[in-house]
Formats: structure tokens, C-alpha cells, sequence
């Protein structure tokens, strides 16, 4: 297998999301056992729409229960800023039957990506850095950074000298030419190797350590879904003096009103943090810590309920349905008080061009932070429109600001399976109805 197939199989049960400016854009361990699932559908929730398209919605939802895709999952959608749409089916707890509710707390991963991008921004309009920047005018260890290069005839590593330093609009992009560990890459297995990804670090040695690493391309050259935005992370701490949990709660999580969210599951929340699943031999199967089907061997439940010190701004955050909905009504409404327009407009504009896209596919460019449509809604893997611009997390949340017609989509499930592009596929179908 290919490294490009295995990083698109791969990236669709990581990410995210169903998963036109450029670089010189201008600026404005032991298995436990597993928990099986009987495919036991209970009633669906009331759903509150004036949409016509809520019965699509409605039979999809029970369909995918029903079909064992999902335990449970709920959608809203806000349209001109109003709600016009939830539904909820299934079970956030399949042993204990417990009904999937709207206050759930759940691991929301990859989507704490885009705020942290609006951190980001936030800082840039404060005049802290350009887009431009090299990152190690900020964080020095990125200064002379290798790249892998291939391999020598007795298997050695070849390597080779950065041909320009990576920039902070790199970092956001995922153009620096870091990765995450997980694809069969020499530099992945590096990454594995010196746990690269541990909880027990703060930003500032975890920036370090990566540095060390050799990059997987040269700078600028193409898209690699990477940890760059823990690296953010650490720039957001330089330049706000402060934690990274603690500038997004003062400064977006706050003002938002977003009560839930945050990189430990609040006291008042525990009763609400509900499990996550995923699949094996016998179907739908309750995943726990330390589980080595999941990657890196990833603790589903110690980084969220213990106050661990790596605070990861690629995939930290937990909250709630309606609390990411707070950040994602803010992005439709051109960034609130907290960005301006200029800023969200440089966010949602692709800034990959010509550059390979690696797994995101056909018809789908990358701003800053997330991922945007960048043809007509027949083509690619995501039938939005174009110009729509998302991002999902690797238990399945997603999210979705189609400017076009100002609607809002958010989707909260827990559910780690390479089978989530195609659930956010059908899930647009049931929104816009099938392309012709």
C-alpha cells in the first residue's frame, strides 16, 4: 500500500472531516476486553426544525443506529442564526442504556484545531507576528531543520538541509513538513519512538523534543495533516504570556459562553462525560484507555479527566453539542467580537493553490486551520458547497459553516471508525439532497 492510500484510510478515521491565496498570498499495551453492543435502537428525541429537510435528517439518523454505524449521534443546525434543527438517536451507553442526551461531554479532538486558530489570529491582529514569519524567529530550535530525503543503498537515512525556513502560515496550513507519528513513514517511526505525543510534557519541551525530528517534506511544498498546531500551541504561550487552556478560556471559551469546554472535563460535567466506541471482530465495541487499536495507544479518558500537563491545541478539548455550536455561530457570523471579517477571511480562503492536498481529495482546499471547499458540490467526498469551510474530530464530531446559504452544521457522536467520511457524506445528502 501506497503511503498517499494508507494516509487517505487512515486520515478518515483520525480526522475529522469528511475532513485563493497561496505562500505569497498577501496578508489581511495489554488489551482489556472489549464491551459488545446489541443494535438496539430507542425512540429518537423531539426534534424542534421548521426545516424542510428534517424527515432526510430524521430517517438517516435511525438509519445509521440501526445499521450499527453508530451507537448514537446528534445534529443541529442553526440557519440565519436560528435553530431550525436538532435531532438525537441512540445511545451514549449501550450496556447501561443510557439515552444519548444534548448535554453530553464528549472528545472533541481534531475540532479544537480551529479555535486554536482563532487564538491565533486573535494574536496577529494584536501585532504579535505576520503570517510570513519563520517560526524560529519565535522558537529558535526550528532554525536549520533537516528533511528526510530518502534512503541510502545499506538503508540509511538520507537527509538534507530545509530549502527556506517554515512560517507560521505553514504551521497552519500543515504545510512545515511535520507530521503525526502514525503513517508508515521513516519519520512517523521517529515520532513513535521518542513519544513525540506524551501527556506528561509541557509545550515548551514537547516543541523542543519535535525539533529534534528531521521533516517528512521540505517547507511549503505540500499538505500533511501534522501536530503543527501544538505547535501553535506553544507560540500562543509565548505570545500571550500565559497557559494555553488558560488564553482560550479568557479570551474565546469566556466571552463564548462555552461552560463545558475545556482541556479537563469539569467537576460539574463528570456525571456527563460519556464513553467512546469503536469497532472490532464483533462489531461496535466500548473502547477503554490505553486500548491498542486506537494510536499511540491512546488514553481515551486519563487526558480529559485528569489535569495532565501537555494541553494539546491539536486535539485537547472536550465539550458539548451546543457549546462548539457557540464558537461555530460566531465563525458564521464573520468572527463576532472576537476576530474581524479581514482575519476570518484569510482563515477560510485556500491557501494550498497548486500544492498537493494529500488525503483531503478532490475539490477541497485548506485555509488556516481548517479545511475549504474549493468546487462545486458534485465534487469530492464532501457534498457541500463550495466555499463552505469544516472541520471534524476523530470521534466523529464534525462541523460545517456554509456561508452561502448562512447555515450552521454541527454533529456530536463518539465513535472512532474509518467509517466517518462516509456518515459526514450521507449527512450533506440528507442536508442539500443528493448531487445530480
Amino acid at each position: 500500500m501506497t503511503i498517499g492510500k494508507y494516509l487517505k484510510i487512515l486520515a478518515l478515521a483520525f480526522m475529522l472531516v469528511v475532513a485563493q491565496a497561496c505562500a505569497s498570498a498577501p496578508e489581511t499495551t495489554q488489551k482489556k476486553p472489549s464491551t459488545r453492543i446489541k443494535t438496539e435502537i430507542p425512540p429518537p428525541f423531539p426534534i424542534t426544525s421548521q426545516s424542510l429537510r428534517t424527515e432526510r435528517i430524521d430517517r438517516l439518523l435511525s438509519d445509521l443506529v440501526a445499521e450499527g454505524s453508530v451507537p448514537g449521534l446528534s445534529v443541529l443546525i442553526y440557519e440565519n442564526g436560528i435553530e431550525t434543527y436538532f435531532g438525537a438517536t441512540g445511545y451514549s451507553d449501550i450496556k447501561n442504556k443510557t439515552l444519548l442526551k444534548r448535554s453530553d461531554v464528549g472528545r472533541y479532538y481534531s475540532m479544537t484545531k480551529p479555535i486554536v486558530g482563532v487564538a491565533m489570529m486573535m494574536l496577529y491582529e494584536d501585532g504579535k507576528f505576520k503570517l510570513d514569519d519563520p517560526v524560529s524567529k519565535y522558537l529558535p530550535e526550528y532554525a536549520n531543520m533537516m528533511v528526510y530525503a530518502g534512503e541510502d543503498e545499506d538503508g540509511s537515512m538520507k537527509l538534507e538541509p530545509a530549502e527556506r525556513p517554515m512560517t507560521i502560515r505553514d504551521l497552519m496550513r500543515h504545510t512545515a513538513g511535520f507530521t503525526y507519528g502514525f503513517i508508515p513513514t521513516p519519520i512517523d517511526q521517529m515520532y513513535a519512538k521518542n513519544k513525540i505525543l506524551t501527556f506528561d510534557q509541557n509545550l515548551d519541551e514537547f516543541s523542543k523534543k519535535l525539533a529534534t525530528m528531521p521533516l517528512l517534506y521540505q517547507p511549503g511544498t505540500q499538505y500533511n495533516y501534522s501536530v503543527s498546531v501544538d505547535v501553535q500551541g506553544r507560540l500562543i504561550e509565548l505570545f500571550s504570556g500565559q497557559k494555553l487552556g488558560d488564553y482560550l478560556e479568557a479570551n474565546i471559551l469566556g466571552p463564548l459562553g462555552m461552560t463545558h469546554t475545556g482541556f479537563t472535563v469539569k467537576a460539574k460535567d463528570r456525571a456527563k462525560f460519556v464513553a467512546t466506541y469503536g469497532r472490532d471482530e464483533t462489531g461496535l465495541a466500548l473502547l477503554q484507555d490505553g486500548n491498542p487499536k486506537l494510536p499511540w495507544g491512546l488514553d481515551v479518558d486519563r487526558p480529559f479527566l485528569e489535569d495532565v500537563t501537555f494541553q494539546s491545541g491539536g486535539s485537547g478539548l472536550v465539550s458539548t453539542i451546543d457549546d462548539y455550536a457557540k464558537f461555530a455561530l460566531m465563525l458564521q457570523a464573520g468572527g463576532g467580537t472576537l476576530i474581524t471579517p479581514a482575519s476570518l477571511a484569510l482563515m477560510n480562503t485556500d491557501h494550498l493553490g497548486d500544492m498537493p492536498n494529500g488525503h483531503l481529495g478532490e475539490g477541497v482546499g485548506f485555509g488556516l486551520n481548517f479545511a475549504v471547499k474549493t468546487a462545486p458540490q458534485a465534487q469530492g467526498d464532501y457534498y457541500v458547497p463550495e466555499g463552505t469551510f469544516y472541520w471534524g474530530g476523530m470521534a466523529g464530531t464534525a462541523f460545517f459553516i456554509d456561508d452561502k446559504t448562512d447555515l450552521t452544521f454541527i454533529m456530536h457522536m463518539q465513535m472512532i471508525t474509518r467509517g466517518q467520511a462516509g456518515i459526514r457524506r450521507r449527512m450533506a445528502e440528507a442536508i442539500y439532497g443528493k448531487p445530480k
